[in-house]
């Protein structure tokens, strides 16, 4: 499956050079959810319900293509009901790994602006 989101507004302390992580939300977060988060409109809103990530699957940001190295127990359900989910760009912790999380690999985080394509490309 292939899907494609566009961010259509960042928060004010969305990005954060000092953090190695974007929280994405979907155009239902609240005002002060949407002051630290990216906010993603999936092309295909219907496909979103059906959006499962896993271990070895891409997202392509910008056109650069990530490896999903992780993914959190909560990030599947909350991307297809509220297109919520946390990207991490570090090394996967060898215990406490955040639940709504999604590891990516390389760990270099990308830029985002408004109009940014999230490409997520799984296996299913």
């Amino acid at each position: 499956m292939e899907l494609i989101a566009t961010v259509t507004a960042i928060g004010e302390k969305a990005l954060s050079p000092k953090d190695n992580m974007i929280i994405l939300f979907g155009d239902k977060a609240t005002d002060a959810l949407r002051e630290v988060s990216v906010i993603q409109q999936f092309d295909d809103p219907e496909a979103q319900k059906q959006l499962t990530v896993a271990h070895g699957d891409h997202i392509y940001i910008n056109d650069i293509k990530y490896r999903v190295a992780a993914v959190g127990g909560l990030t599947n359900p909350n991307l297809e009901q509220i297109a919520h989910a946390t990207l991490i760009f570090q090394p996967v912790p060898d215990k406490d790994m955040l639940g709504n999380a999604i590891y990516l690999t390389p760990n270099a985080k990308p830029a985002f602006t408004v109009g940014t394509k999230i490409r997520y490309v799984t296996a299913d």
